[in-house]
Parts: C-alpha cells; sequence; structure tokens
C-alpha cells in the first residue's frame, strides 16, 4: 500500500506529459510536474508553530508557540474509489514533551489539482500544470466564497531557517487590504518536500482615532518547517 500513491502520481506524470501542448510546458521544468508534493505512508514533516490574536471584545492578546508534526499514516480508499491519504496531526510545546494528536486531515492529488480536508474543509492548494500563468478557485469544493490562488517565484532556491531546498514554489491564496480589514494567506512548497511554509493573516482595523490606524481584532498564524523524513 506504500507505494500506490507515488505509482498513482507516476501515471499522472506518463498521462500529462504526452497530452500537454508547448503553452503547458512553458518554465515547467522536466519532473517538477507533481513532485512538489510529494506523499508515502510514514513520510512525516515537523514545523514550528506560532499563534498571535487579539480579542475585539476584551482587547486581550495572546501568543501560542508550539511544534506541529503531520504524518501520513495510512492511504485508503475514499468513497468516490480513490486512494486517499490520512494525515494525522499531533503538537506538542516543546521537544521535551511527548507528541498528543490534535487532527486528522485528508488529502487527494488528481491530474488536475491537490486537494486536502482541513478541519473538514476541502480546499485545493495546487493546481495542475504548475506555470506562471495558472490560476484556479482554491474554495471550489467548499462552501464559502471564490478565492483565486496564483502561483509566485517558481522554482526557486530558498532557505529557510537550518534547511535548503534547491527549488520552490509561492502560492499566493489572499493578499487584500482594505480601509478596515487586511487578509494575507500564502503558502510555500519545496520539490520533493511539500508545504515548508504558511501564513495565514486576518486583522480587523480600528479606524475610531481621525488620523490613526490600529488593531481592533487579530489572528496571525505561521507554520514554518523545521525538519522532515521520506
Amino acid at each position: 500500500m506504500k507505494n500506490i500513491y507515488l505509482i498513482l502520481t507516476g501515471l499522472m506524470i506518463v498521462l500529462v506529459t504526452s497530452c500537454s501542448d508547448d503553452d503547458n510546458s512553458v518554465n515547467q521544468p522536466s519532473g517538477l510536474i507533481y513532485t512538489y508534493y510529494p506523499a508515502a505512508v510514514g513520510d512525516s514533516l515537523i514545523y514550528d508553530a506560532e499563534l498571535i490574536t487579539k480579542d475585539a471584545f476584551t482587547g486581550a492578546q495572546d501568543t501560542q508557540i508550539y511544534q506541529l508534526l503531520e504524518v501520513v499514516e495510512s492511504i485508503f480508499t475514499d468513497n468516490q474509489n480513490r486512494p486517499t491519504l490520512r494525515l494525522e496531526r499531533y503538537t506538542r510545546l516543546t521537544p521535551a514533551d511527548p507528541w498528543l494528536i490534535s487532527d486528522v486531515w485528508t488529502s487527494n492529488m488528481t491530474s488536475s489539482w491537490v486537494e486536502r480536508k482541513e478541519e473538514n474543509v476541502i480546499y485545493v492548494k495546487l493546481a495542475f500544470p504548475i506555470t506562471p500563468s495558472m490560476t484556479w478557485n482554491g474554495n471550489v469544493l467548499n462552501t464559502m466564497d471564490p478565492l483565486t490562488y496564483r502561483y509566485e517565484d517558481l522554482h526557486q532556491p530558498m532557505v529557510l531557517g537550518s534547511l535548503s531546498f534547491d527549488s520552490t514554489l509561492t502560492v499566493l491564496q489572499r493578499d487584500e487590504d482594505y480601509f478596515t480589514e487586511r487578509y494575507y494567506f500564502v503558502e510555500k512548497y519545496a520539490n520533493h518536500v511539500g508545504m515548508i511554509y504558511r501564513e495565514n493573516i486576518e486583522i480587523i482595523k480600528d479606524n475610531t482615532i481621525p488620523g490613526q490606524t490600529g488593531i481592533k481584532s487579530q489572528r496571525k498564524y505561521k507554520e514554518t518547517l523545521i525538519s522532515y523524513t521520506q
């Protein structure tokens, strides 16, 4: 069962390569079609996580710092008869603490995209082919308002803390700045590794004082990869 997902991925690569036209292959290095989201049973990624919040009613601010472990626990067949990854997620406050399971998510890869079910909401994380002009609705499989995702900084080397990656890409999910609100959602992926960085910023601004802008409420969340096994 461990290799079923990889075999499926290989078959999709052959299919897309044989059917793609010249436009689809522009800026698409050979072998980098599906490998930004590799997955096999036993793969694991550990992140440093940080959550900063401010309550709109009380004004109380809080910062939580912890570590997050995501493990590809198994592959099962979903109700659409697709091989599906079971992703077990664990948290701990410090490296000296035991891991405690917090969530179970799932993920599927098709020839068109990568979808992940997070907290019972399905998002389209990556879309194929990976080209500068590719855009897609990350919320197409859920009931939320449409969000246009797009690629930036394709196939670029990157250093993240003590880790170095030969080829990475950025998925800009949302970047909106209004008079009273600010939203910024981004994820970064490394070839043959998967997601290495996530940042979500939601800010409600306080414009009650003329000429000044403060923060009425906020939620800032970051995940930064610190180690992985594959």
